[in-house]
Formats: structure tokens, sequence, C-alpha cells
């Protein structure tokens, strides 16, 4: 039967337990000494080796031959309690055992006397799990157990034991295990099981692990599943995470504001089955050791990165302001937030990239819309009866002389009257040089064909509803003009909005937004004018029109 890799290579002496240098000097000492305590608290995250050193402890407590603190791994002892023959040592696992009557069951036996060592050992795990009661029942035998008698409280939870607890026990410390301690570990590992294993994937997985050997253990196992040789490919696939070199490159896109090429690269990683949750999380990670790398002091083994990892973000982070890495952060958490909330990590990853790139130019440079002028409501009656008064009041003005002091106004051309059909040709010309301002009315968006290419690098069946479409722009939106499938799968496929937006910034240099046709379609049909608002109009631009009855 196969044994997991924690399980075999889990240390059974002191000097086997990685890191924890201090934890483990103090508890040698103790025992070497017989200085030893009566009640003990291993605090500190997952797999970082609180249970393990509490059994090292157990077993050398009651070694029949300790050697400066040591246990000797060959007295009925020592192999009793590995094999678990020996019942004075007692592991309980508070998580499923917390309850007032779990403890008494404990406290009832304290009283006896060991039947084959020299100390009874309990070893409550998770012990922030207790119950209210519990913890009250355990206290006072905490306080002034029988002589015979050690606990060992182990927690992943310091803040949840009462102080009441904590007051009556010697409190260690267990750190996170640093990235180089792991990594050397596995590549042990690996050689002693005649396993292949790269160092750039040993990293890989002492990255991932957190500084937690025993989840380092775990994901080594879980690779050897798959292949007999462990790389850096073999890692990102069982474990959906991207390679360094691939987080780097996708960062600096990010501070350089190249989105289409960011999201470009998005889409390329989904492809590769990367968990979209967990790279926005490795962002976020990546972006706040970012802050820190430039400042001084600061080094690869505080940040618990790689040397030549830290090397290259020091590097990008002199390159980049702060409010930039701060904008970012922003976005990502943001998009994590979101994600948490239940909305797909496709969209919220995509829209975090977008907002972060145009975040200079279309929302911190952006202006209010300027409200349009509000046009006064005239009855017919009184523009009927504006037409026929304007002339006859116009010829009523008799001419003024000018004075010496005012410059003479050059005359104004003689105006004329029109026909229908001038009228209407007239009203239907473009007053500039033929071509309408997009502020006026839409006109063709130039290079839609290269949106559609851009956009096929990276969603291929996005341009597939997108060819043969046409593009118009008016006042800084961008209507699509295609078929209704294209409209369909646009409403139904909301994360492809910013990669229409990004794919147009790419060609034409601005932001746009994006609409439908439909909004834009009234431009296009044949113009119907009213008679009377044509007049004005034509009386504005100095054209004399007289009005039958």
């Amino acid at each position: 039967m196969h044994i997991a890799l924690y399980r075999k290579y889990r240390p059974k002496t002191f000097s086997e337990v990685i890191g924890q240098k201090y934890v483990v000097s103090a508890l040698k000492n103790q025992i070497a000494g017989g200085r030893i305590g009566h009640a003990f608290l291993f605090t500190g995250v997952r797999g970082t080796g609180k249970t393990t050193c509490a059994k090292i402890f157990a077993k050398a407590v009651n070694c029949l031959n300790p050697k400066d603190g040591e246990p000797c791994l060959e007295c009925a002892i020592c192999k009793g309690i590995d094999n678990e023959s020996v019942y004075d040592v007692v592991e309980m696992d508070a998580a499923s055992n917390n309850s007032v009557d779990d403890i008494r069951n404990i406290l009832d036996e304290v009283s006896y006397l060991p039947v084959m060592a020299k100390y009874r050992v309990y070893i409550i795990d998770e012990v922030h799990m207790l119950t209210p009661s519990a913890f009250n029942a355990l206290l006072k035998t905490l306080e002034e157990p029988p002589r015979h008698v050690i606990f060992i409280l182990c927690t992943t939870d310091i803040q949840k034991v009462p102080a009441t607890i904590l007051s009556r026990c010697q409190r260690y410390d267990f750190a996170k295990l640093s990235f180089d301690e792991i990594s050397d570990a596995l590549l042990n590992i690996a050689k002693s099981e005649n396993i292949k294993l790269t160092a750039p994937a040993a990293k890989m997985i002492a990255s991932l692990a957190d500084g937690a050997m025993r989840d380092a253990n775990s994901i080594l196992d879980t690779c050897l599943s798959v292949s007999d040789e462990v790389t850096e490919e073999v890692v990102s696939n069982i474990t959906g995470i991207s390679r360094d070199d691939e987080i780097i490159d996708f960062a600096q896109k990010l501070i350089d504001k190249k989105t289409d090429e960011a999201l470009l690269a998005l889409r390329v990683l989904r492809q590769k089955s990367v968990d979209i949750r967990r790279l926005c999380e490795e962002l976020i990670d990546y972006f706040s050791n970012l802050l820190l790398c430039g400042m001084k002091g600061v080094t690869s083994r505080i940040l618990n990165l790689p040397s030549e990892k830290f090397e290259k973000m020091k590097k990008q982070s002199l390159e980049c302001s702060y409010g930039t890495i701060e904008n970012i952060l922003k976005h990502l958490t943001d998009a994590l937030d979101s994600i948490t909330k239940g909305q797909s990590p496709k969209t919220a990853l995509d829209i975090a990239v977008y907002k972060i790139g145009c975040a200079d130019t279309s929302l911190q440079n952006s202006k209010p819309e300027t409200a349009a002028p509000q046009r006064k409501v005239v009855s017919t009656f009184e523009r009927e009866n504006a037409l026929r008064q304007k002339p006859t009041e116009a010829r009523r003005q008799k001419p003024v002389a000018p004075s010496p002091e005012t410059p003479v106004k050059q005359s104004e051309p003689p105006q004329k009257s029109l026909s229908k059909e001038e009228i209407l040709k007239l009203m239907n010309t473009p007053q500039d040089d033929g071509r309408a301002s997009p502020d006026t009315r839409p006109v063709v968006f130039s290079n839609w064909d290269s949106v559609v290419d851009i956009i096929g690098r990276s969603d291929v069946p996005l341009q597939a509803f997108l060819k043969g479409s046409a593009a118009y722009l008016y006042q800084n939106v961008v209507y699509i003009k295609g078929s209704e499938a294209l409209n369909d799968y646009i409403r139904s496929h909301r994360e492809v909005y910013p990669v229409i937006k990004n794919a147009i910034a790419a060609v034409s240099g601005k932001t746009y937004n994006i609409g439908g046709y439909k909004n834009i379609a009234s431009f296009f049909e044949k113009e119907r004018h009213n008679s009377i608002d044509d007049v004005l109009a034509l009386r504005e631009k100095g054209v004399t029109v007289n009005i039958k009855d």
C-alpha cells in the first residue's frame, strides 16, 4: 500500500524537523536539563510541524535512552509511541471531539499513573475548536495537573484560545517555512525516492505550499500520480497555476497598460486550464510584494521569494510608480471580491484588466458630458405667426447711419426666394466639406476590419459573428451593425464587451463605448421635413422664404 509522502517523511526526531530552529532548541534544552513543563501551547499555520514536534516531545520525555534531548527511536517506548501501541500518549482532535464530555473523559484518566511510560502526554490538536464549557472544564486541571501528566495544545487560530488557557501554558510560535527550506527538502525527498524533480518545479511547489511542508509533499505526491518526471508544466497543469515567467510577463502588460495584449494573454491562460480565481489571488500577492520590493532593507527571505524572482520584481518595481501598483491592486481586489460574491471569474478579471488599462484615460481624465441646451417648445400657431410677422418687421426697420466711431459692416449678400425643390435640397446638404461630424451625424468607423482581425486573435467565436459587420461612430460611441445573431451573441455574452472595446482602442488609440445600430438607424432613414421648421431654419441661414396662404 502506498504511503503518502507527508507521512513517510514525517520527522521522527528534533534534528529532522525543517525550520523551527528556536522552538526545537528550547524543547531539547528542557528535556536535557530535566526542567520539563506541564502545559505547552504550539501555535502556527498549518503544516509547520506543531503536531509532529508534540509527538517527538512525547517520545523524548519518555525515552529510556535519550541523548541531548533527542529520542533514541530504538527503545520499546519510542517504537511503541511510533506504532501507537503505548496508550500513555493520547492524541485527540478537538475539531471533532470538542464537547465538555470529551474533556471530562480525559480528566477522569489523569489521576491514574502511566502504564508503561514515565509521563502521560495528552496532545489536543486544533484546541481552539473546544466549546467554552470544554475550556472551563480543562482550566483547573491544566493549572495544577498531576506530576505525571503533560498537556500539549496545538492550534492554528490562537485568537480563539481563551486568555485563561494561554496564561497557564508555555507558548511556542511555529513560523512558516522559508521558500528555500521547502525547495531543498523536496529535492532531497526526490533524491531518496528516485524521483525526477526539476529545480524550477520544486521552486514552484514551494511557492504554492506557502510555508507548509505538508502541503508541499501533498502537491508532489499528486504530481507523481500523473508523471514520473515532475516539471514546471506538470505542476502548472495539476494545480492550475501559472509559471513565474507568465505571471511576471502578465504583470508587465498591466503596468504598461497594454490592455489588448493582457486580455489575449488571459485568454491563453484560460485555454491552459489555469484557475482564474487562483490567478487573481496570485496577481494580488504579486503586486503586494511588488510594493515592498523597491523598499530599502527588503530581501527575498523577508518576502519568502526565490532570489531570481525577487531580483526581477525589484527591477520591475523601480520602473513603475506606487500609484500604478495601487491602482492595479484596487481593481484586482475588486475583481476577487466580485468572484467571492458569485460573479463569473472570467468576467470579473476581464473587467479588472480593462479598467486597469483605461484608468488614466477614460476614468481619471474623463469629463462629465455637457448637458445639451433645452429646446424651447413652440406651438404651431406661434411658429406660423412668427413666419408671417418676421418679413414685415424686417421691412419696417429703418437703416441707421453709422457714427464715425462705429466701423462700417460689409453689406450682406442679397436674399433670394427659393422653390420647394431648392429648399429640400438645401436642407439635406451638409454645410461643411461633405463629411458629417461625429457630433452631428454618425460616420463610418474606419479600420473596422482591423478591429475584427485583432478580436480574432483572442476570441474566434466572436470574430465569426462579427464577419461582414460594419460600425459607425457617433458622439464617442461605436455602433455596430450586424446580423441579429451577432446582437443575440453580444447580449448573452457580456464578457465580450471589454474584448471589443480594447480592440477598438488598439486600432484607434482612443477608448469608446459600444452600442447597437438600432440606436442610430433613424439617421439613415429618408427624412421628412416639417415645412415650418425648415423655413425657420432657412431664415436663420439668411434665405428669404415667402409663404403663401
